[in-house]
């Protein structure tokens, strides 16, 4: 397996981050009115961030295993922890400040279970840490797969995984006709959405693998993957609610995880020069910190200046940046001079165990 070929993961995290922003732009003071319509880009550009999450973590952790013998649980919760730890509760921190002097609202419980990871569970939730969720299942992902990897083994785990996308459906459909779930449960509970998570764990063992592409991937055939990502779930949702819920999240899935394969396995054209510029690889791998930041600026519920267009996305940027440059690279740089685990020998490897 040529680990090189590993390359366009910070252009998809670009366009991830891109969605995202184009969703919460949508409806708040001043932003354009054709941007409307597009206010559940959100919802897809996450979706994408974890199928990519999986496919990252479990590459990396395979190529540990290639490595080294083994996968130290250790090594991987310590470099989680510089990772992530840091802008996140700095982030959090800000926000309780800014709720003391009333810049924004938060209420009853957001700070613990935003800070507990299990805002997923918190449907009665402040905008200002609403974002929070996705970053509580992603946390929820890394306790469980590494462990499950260890514990019961490489193929039981992949398996696991792959029964997990099949009957992920099954699970959504109980929740809404069973439970009677509300929407925020069907898109945000681990259970109902992890299945992103297992499918790029899936994609993984099929690129650590070296399986080629289906042929047709690389013809110009393929844009209709990707443009029917966003015409199927709204056709989904205007026939019924319950079949976008239930059905559609498996398709948005099943779409991104094509996407990944095909951008992460062919080095050339046009879709593979935009994801390997300079300057969006600099957006993805500012789309943690943007990702945090973005949300108090970008809300369509309130009217306060700060959160008007254009001013609400330079301020998004500008915090991002800060806390990019001051909080999280400052600590990546500590988490490699602690790590005791033998880096990659691939400079492509070693630079996605930087940036994730």
């Amino acid at each position: 397996m040529n680990t090189e070929r590993i390359h366009s993961l910070d252009g998809l995290r670009a366009v991830s981050i891109i969605l995202v922003l184009i969703g919460h732009i949508a409806g708040t003071v001043n932003a354009p009115l054709w941007l409307t319509p597009l206010h559940n880009l959100g919802n897809f550009g996450v979706k994408i961030f974890f199928v990519i999450s999986g496919f990252l973590i479990t590459f990396l952790l395979l190529e540990e295993l290639r490595l080294n013998g083994s996968i130290s649980l250790r090594n991987f919760y310590m470099r989680r922890s510089f990772r992530i730890f840091p802008a996140f509760y700095f982030y959090i921190a800000c926000m309780f400040v800014a709720n003391r002097y009333g810049l924004v609202e938060l209420f009853l419980g957001d700070i613990f279970h935003a800070a507990s990871y299990t805002m997923n569970y918190h449907h009665e939730r402040a905008w200002a840490l609403n974002h929070t969720w996705s970053l509580a299942v992603e946390e929820q992902f890394y306790l469980l797969w590494p462990l499950a990897l260890v514990m019961i083994g490489i193929k039981r785990s992949l398996l696991c995984a792959f029964i997990f996308v099949i009957i992920a459906p099954l699970i959504r459909a109980g929740m809404w006709y069973g439970l009677e779930s509300t929407p925020s449960a069907m898109i945000r509970e681990f259970q109902a959405v992890g299945d992103a998570l297992a499918a790029g764990c899936l994609l993984a063992a099929i690129h650590h693998r070296g399986w080629k592409i289906p042929a047709w991937f690389n013809t110009k055939w393929f844009i209709a993957v990707p443009i029917s990502l966003f015409i199927v779930p709204v056709f989904l949702y205007k026939l019924d609610p319950s079949l976008f819920y239930i059905i559609g999240q498996t398709y948005v899935n099943l779409v991104a995880t094509a996407i990944i394969w095909r951008c992460t396995t062919i080095s050339k054209g046009i879709t593979f020069r935009f994801l390997n510029n300079a300057h969006i690889v600099w957006l993805g791998t500012l789309s943690y910190s943007l990702y945090l930041w973005q949300e108090p600026f970008l809300n369509s519920w309130s009217r306060d200046w700060f959160v008007s267009w254009p001013i609400n996305l330079a301020l998004a940027f500008g915090c991002a940046i800060i806390s990019f440059y001051l909080v999280e690279r400052p600590f990546l740089k500590i988490k490699q001079s602690l790590s005791s685990l033998k880096q990659p020998r691939s400079s492509a490897i070693r630079k996605n165990y930087i940036s994730r």
